[in-house]
């Protein structure tokens, strides 16, 4: 069985790992960074399955990624991780609702991440968590 690839771009270097380590205990394949740059080049690279995005980070936002990404492989499930608030009124005047799978709010607890994930990897949509 091919495991699920996962991508998680956060600048919080704390919580990308602890989420990336919380995503391998449940056996999806993670591929997590803290450095906007690096997270562009594993886009590049790789294709993946579901993407968990923070929105707000140097240099690029988790919009410019979610673009990247879904130009890539219009298939992947993208979610953006946010602790602004009104995250859903700025990705509307963005533009790129459309293009979200979900939002997760933080703080966020470790259950309602996994549901989010496993939803998505079972084809369900999900909308916004907290």
């Amino acid at each position: 069985m091919i495991k699920t690839r996962i991508i998680l771009i956060d600048d919080d270097k704390t919580l990308c790992d602890g989420v990336a380590f919380i995503l391998q205990d449940e056996g999806y394949s993670v591929m997590n960074t803290s450095d906007p740059d690096a997270g562009m080049e594993l886009i590049e690279k790789h294709v993946f399955d579901i993407a968990l995005l923070d929105y707000k980070m140097p240099r690029l936002t988790g919009v410019d990624f979610l673009k990247k990404i879904k130009e890539k492989n219009p298939a992947t499930k993208v979610f953006i991780v946010s602790g602004r608030p009104f995250i859903e009124k700025v990705l509307a005047e963005e533009n790129v609702s459309h293009l979200v799978e979900g939002i997760i709010k933080k703080p966020f607890k470790e259950e309602t991440l996994l549901e989010a994930v496993k939803g998505a990897a079972a084809g369900k949509k999900e909308g916004t968590v907290e």
